[in-house]
């Protein structure tokens, strides 16, 4: 398992999983975020293929309507 901060707080997660495989474990639409890697946004094309690393700062941004 691999240690990385999710929104300022501890997240493990198994070797080798990608952004979409975190989406998935902690239950996010993936279709309403933002996601941001070590400052580094993350296209929705790109989720799959990009693999998260020890240490890694991700920021996930729910985008919210009002008015």
């Amino acid at each position: 398992m691999i240690t990385i901060e999710l929104n300022g707080k501890q997240q493990i997660v198994p070797p080798g999983s990608a952004v979409t495989d975190l989406l998935s474990i902690i239950g996010s639409d993936e279709k309403s975020v933002a996601i941001v890697v070590n400052d580094e946004i993350i296209r929705p094309d790109k989720r799959s293929a990009h693999r998260l690393l020890e240490g890694d700062r991700v920021e996930i941004l729910i985008f919210a309507g009002g008015g």
